[in-house]
């Protein structure tokens, strides 16, 4: 039983720069100038064509992926524009829907589309799952007091973790269905899911979409979701990739985000794959 314990016990939240955010918190203190500033830099960032990978390998290969160049796309779990900013600027004739619940990050991101000049972002202040309405939205406080929106979570899929501590707030909920119903939206290529552990919750939401649609899915998820197994069943094939090819999971072989394409989409990445 003693080691059951220390197996159930819960992990500590990892945040990327942690010590560097914790440090801009003690410094600038105010909570407005640290987003003003972060989205300066996440603009800079985004201008910045060398840039363009940093965030996400997964990036410079989106033409080839998608093969279109005024693509739809759904970007859910923007934060403050990280991945939403550099692919309106690759595909400047594309829509981008982003859907970030966090009002400071929406802000955030919509101060940085308005400096990049951006007509092609729309956000979306709500968080997409799989029911239409409100939820509480767990933001972790990291010790300083920064609070990390990037990994806030919603309740109905909060993991509680021993080194930060948690400020709840009530967010507005919609589903992909549901959104994609409303702006009669008849073609989307890609959707990017990034939501801290809800990943599931917004497919649920979102299959009457994917069975019509059939766009190409990016999940931060591990491969072994045993829900994903219903994408696999409607015929979603799964990759990683290098920054440069693609390439189906072998086994032992781990990424913290996966791309699954459609079987009738597959033959339009071809030329991407390092295993044909």
């Amino acid at each position: 039983m003693a080691n059951l314990a220390i197996d159930l016990k819960p992990k500590n939240l990892a945040s990327t720069h942690r010590a560097l955010k914790i440090a801009s918190k003690m410094i600038l203190r105010d909570d407005r100038i640290l987003l003003h500033v972060k989205s300066i830099k996440l603009a800079v960032e985004a201008s910045l064509l060398r840039s363009i990978c940093v965030y996400d390998r997964i990036i410079p290969l989106l033409p080839k992926i998608i093969g279109k160049k005024d693509p739809t796309l759904l970007d859910v779990g923007a934060n403050m524009g990280q991945f939403a900013l550099r692919v309106a600027r690759q595909f400047p004739d594309g829509r981008i829907y982003s859907f970030e619940p966090l009002h400071e990050s929406a802000m955030g991101l919509r101060r940085a589309k308005r400096w990049l000049r951006l007509g092609n972002i729309s956000v979306h202040e709500e968080a997409l799952c799989d029911a239409v309405g409100t939820e509480i939205i767990h933001v972790p406080v990291m010790n300083g007091g920064f609070r990390d929106g990037a990994l806030a979570v919603l309740e109905g899929s909060k993991t509680v973790y021993d080194n930060v501590s948690y400020q709840a707030e009530a967010v507005k909920t919609n589903t992909i269905d549901a959104f994609t119903m409303a702006l009669g939206l008849d073609r989307i290529d890609f959707i990017k899911v990034d939501t801290e552990g809800a990943e599931s919750r917004v497919i649920s939401g979102g299959l009457a979409t994917i069975d019509r649609l059939l766009p190409t899915l990016y999940l931060e998820t591990p491969l072994e979701r045993p829900w994903l197994t219903g994408l696999y069943e409607r015929g979603y094939q799964p990759f990683y990739n290098d920054g440069e090819k693609l390439f189906a999971p072998r086994a032992g072989m781990r990424q913290t985000d996966v791309l699954l394409v459609h079987s009738s989409k597959t033959p339009q990445i071809a030329g991407l794959r390092a295993d044909k």
